[in-house]
């Protein structure tokens, strides 16, 4: 009689988990509207030490890879308008991971420089100087206003969808 129970308690508990995981599978829709709202609140941001650097010709791409961990991965390519006579470029990656979209790493290009960005790490290279700048976003004496900056922390949760 114990051992019945046992088997009826391991097959509801069974039930629920399968239940509970098809629950949490998103659809390929349901990622791509997510990073949509992302890529609004991308478009209203502004940044630099002005403030009056802004994304334009804003451009994203979603498309399935063959991991059950990480269903999605995400492109999004801008134009950045910024006081300069050059349209400046931002590429970001994202993958989603645990239910949520993830910002992992991306690049800037302006006619002053280049920046490559991973995770919360980032490294500039100026037209100016020989040697390149290297730092963490989190860092609390960091003064950067770049957009992926922004995108890291005020769009996403450091890099992770809200």
């Amino acid at each position: 009689m114990r051992r019945r129970q046992s088997l009826g308690l391991v097959a509801v508990l069974a039930c629920g988990l399968l239940a509970a995981g098809a629950a949490g599978k998103v659809s390929e829709a349901e990622a791509r509207n997510r990073l949509i709202k992302i890529i609004e609140q991308l478009e209203k941001t502004r940044f630099c030490q002005s403030g009056r650097c802004r994304y334009t010709d804003v451009r994203f791409q979603v498309s399935t890879t063959d991991r059950a961990d990480r269903p999605f991965k995400g492109l999004i390519r801008a134009g950045i308008v910024r006081p300069s006579q050059t349209l400046d470029k931002a590429r970001y990656q994202l993958e989603f991971i645990g239910g949520r979209w993830q910002l992992m790493g991306g690049t800037e290009s302006t006619d002053v420089n280049e920046a490559l960005y991973t995770g919360d790490k980032y490294e500039f290279t100026s037209a100016y100087g020989r040697t390149p700048v290297r730092g963490k976003l989190t860092d609390p004496t960091n003064d950067l206003e770049t957009g992926y900056k922004r995108l890291y922390l005020k769009i996403l949760d450091k890099g992770r969808e809200r």
